[in-house]
């Protein structure tokens, strides 16, 4: 599929992915999974919608367990709460978030943040992007999740715009990529290896080029 070349007033709205995208862990744990798994050996089924239930409750540990209809002991609670603040000490940013987003932000685009997260995860956005006015979308904040079509709705309501002028940004093609063209939005696979294929991009510096209707 081959995407046109914009120039720069084609796009005023660019929308990142958070995890795998701007942020980077420097250790994971997987806590939810280790929640689940304690309720599935305690007798409750796994369900399909689990993972969306862990991203779309506006809580902690407590009120995703409550959510999910489970009540783990004290001690598992308190070593899943230790895992995730582990997990948020060891974040940081890839190389290429602060000069991209101080790019964009000094050419006045506007930027917002677009993630499925569960809600103790948010955190990184007041540990590493407080120097950038971004609009949030957050699983966990609409109750929906990528490539749910209410969660592009609610950043074309929010901006304003029709949903060419938005450009996304991630490094999950069904959330980041599909969900968004199905939207009527143009949006960018980031792969951060190689990319071989025209949608794809291997840097968010990349991103500059494409709105410079420049060449990758």
């Amino acid at each position: 599929m081959t995407l046109k070349t914009l120039t720069p007033t084609d796009h005023q709205i660019v929308i990142f992915d958070l995890y795998g995208t701007l942020i980077k862990f420097g250790v994971q744990h997987h806590p939810f999974r280790q929640l689940l798994k304690w309720a599935r050996e305690n007798g409750r089924q796994v369900l399909p919608d689990d993972a969306r239930t862990v991203m779309t409750i506006n809580g902690g540990v407590d009120a995703i367990s409550h959510g999910l209809g489970i009540n783990p002991p004290r001690e598992l609670v308190q070593k899943i709460e230790s895992q995730i603040e582990d997990e948020l000490s060891s974040l940081s940013l890839f190389d290429d978030v602060i000069p991209t987003l101080n790019a964009l932000q000094s050419r006045g685009t506007r930027i917002g943040l677009c993630s499925n997260l569960a809600q103790p995860y948010g955190a990184v956005i007041d540990k590493l992007l407080t120097d950038f006015e971004l609009e949030h979308f957050l699983s966990y904040e609409l109750g929906a999740i990528k490539p749910e079509a209410q969660i592009y709705e609610s950043i074309l309501s929010r901006f304003n715009c029709e949903p060419d002028q938005c450009l996304f940004i991630g490094d999950t093609f069904e959330a980041d990529y599909a969900g968004p063209l199905a939207m009527g939005m143009r949006a960018l696979h980031l792969t951060r290896s190689s990319a071989t294929q025209p949608h794809q991009i291997s840097s968010l510096i990349d991103v500059l080029a494409y709105l410079d209707g420049g060449h990758r």
